[in-house]
């Protein structure tokens, strides 16, 4: 399918008129060899919106379902070289719906300036962007070292799980909504649980519980998608939902705070570790913290 959307593509770039000037985009990583460093005066500049099918770091390629490019081309699948920061290629994900700036420059086309939307399903008609969000109580979080009071939510599979029955393990806690818009926010703690599930595997140990924080939207066959999208195994990685007002303890305990904000979720940012007694042994705000620093203090949780 590549090789009969993209020679004509090829194409059409090679016929068509230089247009526009030059205004903003530039390269920010290595393209195809055959492609010049850097756009020319004469490029042309399209925005860009679809679906991500595929992700090929080694090529530097992101195969994506894209809607029609007004005054190029039809909506079709094909892929497309990237000239972005090389960690784009960590953020995305199949289903990922993504906004970029198509860049065609003489003969060449690449994508730049990639925005990630979020992993969004079909929305339900008639469902609003962002249902009513109960907020929780600020300045209640859990010190370290003190036990998180029990709660019972549903995870993907739609099973009521207590998180007194993950005691025995060490269990990383992390929140986030599967709608999100913000690459650096939610896809990217997506992505480090991603990484630090990979790694918990290879251990043998360890159990991740992710949380979300618009379970109004967030129905068990959503995070379940959004779980299978992440490659996470039910067994150890749990995506947890319910009702908003029991979400909204749980995340109280944790010290996380939330509101909605325009058709969007403002959230803290908050990655946990507890320890097989259900203290908490370790929190981080933001995301100034790596999957190999929960994986550490996992460990030592996990020894006592």
């Amino acid at each position: 399918m590549k090789q009969t959307f993209a020679l004509p593509l090829i194409a059409l770039l090679l016929l068509a008129p230089a247009g526009c000037a030059r205004r903003g985009g530039t390269a920010a990583s290595a393209a195809p060899s055959a492609s010049p460093s850097a756009s020319s005066s004469g490029a042309r500049r399209y925005p860009f919106r679809g679906i991500v099918r595929s992700v090929d770091p080694a090529k530097k390629e992101v195969t994506v379902a894209h809607e029609a490019v007004p005054g190029l081309m039809d909506a079709m699948t094909m892929s497309f070289p990237v000239r972005d920061d090389p960690q784009v290629f960590e953020i995305l994900h199949p289903g990922d719906r993504v906004e970029a700036r198509l860049i065609v420059d003489r003969g060449n086309y690449w994508l730049e300036e990639i925005l990630t939307k979020g992993f969004v399903p079909t929305p339900t008609p008639g469902s609003s962007p962002v249902a009513a969000v109960v907020t929780p109580e600020p300045n209640r979080g859990v010190a370290v070292g003190d036990q998180i009071p029990d709660f019972a939510l549903t995870d993907q599979t739609g099973h009521t799980v207590r998180f007194s029955q993950l005691r025995g393990q060490p269990v990383a806690v992390t929140f986030l909504y599967t709608r999100c818009p913000i690459a650096t926010a939610c896809p990217l703690t997506a992505t480090k649980f991603a990484k630090l599930d990979a790694m918990l595997k290879e251990k043998g140990f360890g159990r991740l519980v992710t949380i979300t924080v618009d379970p109004e939207h967030d129905t068990p066959k959503v995070l379940a998608d959004y779980a299978k999208h992440l490659g996470a195994e039910p067994g150890r990685w749990k995506f947890l939902t319910g009702d908003p007002k029991e979400v909204a303890k749980v995340a109280t305990s944790f010290g996380m705070i939330y509101y909605p904000d325009q058709g969007q979720i403002v959230h803290a940012q908050a990655a946990a570790v507890v320890d097989p007694s259900g203290r908490l042994a370790s929190i981080y705000y933001g995301q100034m913290w790596e999957p190999e620093h929960l994986l550490r203090d996992l460990e030592k949780a996990r020894k006592g």
